[in-house]
């Protein structure tokens, strides 16, 4: 069995120490006041466009940070989505990195995503620009974030998954034939001490006409028809983000692609290239902790093993990373087909056989292609989703080689409606197949850790809007009857004023056994607060 990681290349850090606590505050006062004196300065430059709002989509789309429907009706399945915007979020943060995460072509749109507040991310279409001058754009927010343990863990040492000050500028600048966008983070991390700059998005967009247009340079990119369940996604995640409350835009990771569309007619085609892998910004330990096969125990920042440092491909254009998306309309039905050839997105792999059990395993990426489909329809007032995917591990397709993972068969079937005025439900079935199993269990080196031949997953969405719509209830749910672990993701969301949102919520983590998919991450279970002021 391959070690069962999830994500964050930071440093090691213990509880937040006084100091760093209080430059945290005090950063994020001085922001939001200069924040508001900012606001006021540019005020009537141009309405905001929603940031985090795609967290969700209502088709198979490919996008950074864009926006997603408020509920799902039989129209938002009339024809291909062209979302090139949006942020959501294959929660396989640890052996099947591909699959859990925000949603990326689903209902989500509530969540986390601060729908009322500031995107700035016109769509591809070139913006509005009033003839040829340019259109200028700018926008952010500031935002805190505290997240504490709520079980005692012995494999961490911090009291804290994250204690954090946020500033997030965006920029736009909108001609009728291109633009330009930049999203970037500065954040205080009280938990890892340490200050962090993260530039989600420096991309350049150019129409090419109504048949072609592109998109290059760093951006977050989305396709699929899951809510928070990824097949044919194969774009970066970021599961320490998903784990401890931040915004669900955070679970999608950016990289440094170029994005190519051709569009005829009813049909597009969607070419994505990431000359330089970049993986899942994978859990390894430093922040949260998750169980190591190796040691047979939950890791953390307790053990000399951690963080783990994996070895990465080289940096070579013949280890990028090709996507391709084939999308389409037959009426108000959807239909893609997806294809992928790079590297498993996370450290699964072992380099060269290791006698068990190995005292300094070296982590690695084995190559991997995927093949898969998605279809998108109305049903009984509501959506439903169908989509698949085939994980064929280049490395070991007769699933001998036990330090490489065996291929798998991914299936996803799911249901998303209005039940009532403003309260929305959406059910989900996954399943995952893995092959050659019989070979697996036996050239093993930890036989009794390794998954199930079928793995099966069961998802609940519920959300009710109250109060004018200022008031959000959610939950979300994952379930695994096989492995007997589970997931609540509770949250309430308070539109204070405009600007002003505040979110509760809660990470809890259960399981019967120490090394499932969510049994691991128990030790991590934890209740945050989140304050945003956009501007």
């Amino acid at each position: 069995m391959k070690p069962k990681l999830c994500t964050s290349q930071q440093c090691r850090g213990g509880v937040p120490s006084l100091r760093c606590m209080a430059v945290a505050a005090l950063v994020f006062g001085l922001l939001a006041f200069a924040s508001g004196a900012f606001a006021q300065d540019v005020d009537g430059a141009g309405a905001p466009v929603e940031e985090g709002a795609g967290e969700s989509d209502a088709g198979p789309s490919t996008s950074a940070e864009g926006e997603a429907p408020a509920e799902p009706t039989a129209e938002a399945a009339e024809g291909p989505s062209q979302t090139p915007e949006e942020v959501a979020g294959d929660v396989e943060p640890f052996d099947e990195p591909e699959e859990f995460s925000a949603p990326i072509d689903s209902a989500d749109s509530g969540d986390e995503d601060w729908g009322e507040f500031d995107d700035w991310d016109e769509e591809e279409s070139g913006g509005s620009s009033g003839g040829k001058a340019w259109d200028f754009q700018l926008g952010g927010f500031v935002e805190g974030l505290i997240a504490p343990r709520v079980v005692r863990s012995s494999a961490s040492a911090n009291e804290f998954t994250s204690a954090e000050a946020r500033f997030r500028l965006n920029m736009d600048a909108v001609h009728e034939i291109a633009s330009a966008r930049f999203r970037g983070d500065v954040f205080v991390d009280g938990a890892l001490s340490r200050i962090w700059f993260d530039i989600r998005d420096a991309s350049i967009f150019v129409r090419g006409g109504d048949w072609f247009n592109m998109r290059f340079g760093r951006q977050v990119l989305t396709w699929g028809t899951g809510d928070f369940v990824f097949l044919n996604d194969l774009f970066p995640k970021d599961f320490n983000s998903f784990f401890i409350g931040r915004a669900d835009e955070y679970l999608k990771a950016p990289s440094n692609s170029v994005q190519t569309t051709f569009m005829m007619k009813k049909v597009g085609l969607d070419l994505i290239w990431t000359p330089i892998f970049e993986p899942d910004r994978f859990i390894n330990g430093e922040r949260l902790s998750f169980f190591n096969p190796i040691t047979g125990e939950i890791q953390g920042d307790r053990s000399p093993l951690s963080p783990i440092q994996p070895t990465a491909p080289d940096r070579r254009l013949r280890n990028g990373t090709i996507h391709g998306r084939l999308y389409g309309s037959a009426g108000p039905v959807e239909l893609a087909a997806y294809g992928h050839v790079g590297f498993w997105p996370q450290p699964i792999a072992l380099t060269g056989p290791l006698a068990p059990p190995p005292d300094a395993p070296n982590l690695t990426f084995a190559r991997l292609a995927t093949y898969g489909a998605s279809i998108r329809a109305p049903l009984g007032g509501g959506l439903i989703n169908v989509e698949g995917a085939f994980y064929d591990s280049l490395d070991d397709r007769a699933g001998t080689d036990p330090t490489t993972p065996n291929s798998q068969f991914r299936g996803l079937a799911g249901y998303e409606r209005e039940l009532f005025p403003k309260f929305q439900m959406g059910l989900q079935y996954y399943l995952e197949y893995t092959l050659k199993h019989d070979e697996l269990i036996q050239n093993s080196y930890w036989p009794d850790y390794e998954q199930n031949r079928f793995r099966h997953v069961l998802t609940l969405r519920l959300t009710q809007f109250l109060v004018m719509d200022k008031l959000e209830l959610s939950l979300f749910t994952f379930f695994s009857p096989d492995e007997l672990d589970t997931y609540i993701r509770p949250r309430v969301t308070y539109k204070i004023i405009d600007p002003l949102a505040i979110v509760v919520g809660a990470n809890l983590m259960f399981g019967r056994d120490d090394y499932t998919f969510f049994g691991q991450l128990k030790e991590n279970t934890n209740v945050y607060v989140r304050l945003r002021y956009s501007f």
